[in-house]
């Protein structure tokens, strides 16, 4: 009996992150890059510019298709919100040695301003780009909308590609989402 109630819980927890699943966008707030020569200032631009990418080449960034999620709608505004803040002088780091940990992760979700209630949320969070490896790593992250609790969370690393700044971060998203296969 126990282990069919474990499997019932196990199984309702599959569903609720397969219904009504929304894309939130990549939240770079907390992302550090390492061996870059850019600026801060040019990767908080570069940011907005990447999570407006997958929007626009949806076809091609789609996570769900990645992730074996249903998407049911996408609202990037609130990473938008909280990229346009970050402030350029935190962006550079000096070590390659850079995670986010699960209470960061929960603090993050907690601060998107969203206008659903219920449902489940999907986010990706740019953890670190080091360009001395050719490497961005990012976390995966679902959260119940309505209560801001992360129900999972798991990282994915893919290797940069592509001419120009946002293009080559960029490159190491879709490699990442391409070998979370």
């Amino acid at each position: 009996m126990k282990k069919l109630f474990a499997l019932s819980v196990v199984l309702l927890s599959c569903a609720a992150l397969s219904a009504q699943t929304r894309y939130y966008g990549v939240d770079f707030s907390r992302t550090r890059v390492f061996g870059a020569t850019e600026t801060g200032y040019q990767f908080r631009e570069v940011f907005g510019r990447i999570n407006s990418l997958v929007i626009a080449e949806w076809s091609k960034y789609d996570p769900g298709k990645f992730l074996s999620v249903d998407i049911t709608g996408r609202n990037i505004s609130p990473t938008t919100r909280l990229n346009d803040d970050i402030d350029p002088a935190e962006v550079i780091t000096h070590s390659s040695e850079y995670a986010i940990s699960p209470d960061q992760v929960a603090d993050m979700v907690r601060r998107y301003e969203l206008r659903e209630s219920e449902g489940t949320g999907l986010v990706i969070v740019g953890e670190m780009l080091d360009k001395s490896t050719g490497m961005g790593s990012f976390l995966v992250v679902h959260f119940d909308v309505a209560t801001r609790e992360v129900l999972r969370s798991r990282g994915m690393v893919g290797k940069a590609r592509g001419f120009g700044l946002r293009n080559y971060w960029a490159g190491s998203l879709y490699e990442a989402l391409s070998a979370s296969r």
